[in-house]
């Protein structure tokens, strides 16, 4: 349940690598460009915080007005981030510089109800959706998605889209001409399944 572990091993990143020499290849992700570029270099282009900015070889790109306000709001919701953790023991907060993530998979479900309200509340304030994940539960940039970013940036190729989370069924439903893959159980509206991540990079080394 910690987030933190959730980390590709050396035979995906060389996979990747592999990948991208080949074909056009993003890494879309709701994490910050930090966290993912930290375990997975710059040589990738990759689209991070669900869509709000793109790391190219070109440099990074921008993709919502104004995003140094949406930084500033995240920053003055994590300032209270101790209020938050006494009030809500088990709770993890992380603030990845345009989202900010409140993280219950070590929270007393008791709780569930009134962070959640504390969450809306947030949002209301900031003018920041509110989305529901697996065990999260975050406050994101208006009017963005993996699906958006991943259709501007497509250029009207042919598309193979594969995830296993909630937000990854946005990018299904945003391109529904790409060939869509979810990794893992779970309802999805994708049009193929893959068990686990161990079949998926067997799948994306036979591409090779």
């Amino acid at each position: 349940m910690n987030p933190e572990d959730a980390v590709p091993g050396p035979g995906l990143i060389r996979t990747l690598s592999a990948l991208d020499s080949v074909y056009l290849l993003y890494v879309v992700t709701g994490r910050s460009l930090q966290e993912i570029t930290s375990f997975l270099g710059r040589d990738l282009n990759i689209i991070a915080l669900h869509g709000a900015l793109t790391l190219t070889s070109s440099g990074i790109r921008y993709n919502v007005l104004n995003f140094s306000h949406y930084e500033k709001l995240c920053d003055d919701i994590f300032s209270n981030r101790e209020e938050y953790l006494a009030e809500f023991p088990g709770l993890r907060i992380y603030n990845k510089q345009g989202n900010v993530l409140f993280h219950f998979g070590l929270m007393d479900p008791g709780y569930k109800e009134r962070l959640f309200n504390l969450v809306n509340s947030l949002s209301s304030r900031a003018g920041m959706p509110v989305y529901e994940g697996k065990r999260i539960i975050e406050l994101r940039i208006p009017d963005i998605n993996k699906g958006i970013a991943i259709r501007q940036y497509s250029e009207g190729k042919k598309k193979l889209i594969a995830g296993d989370d909630r937000t990854d069924e946005e990018a299904f439903m945003e391109n529904p001409d790409a060939i869509t893959i979810h990794v893992g159980p779970g309802e999805s509206i994708s049009r193929y399944r893959i068990p686990d991540f161990s079949e998926m990079l067997r799948f994306l080394e036979q591409l090779l």
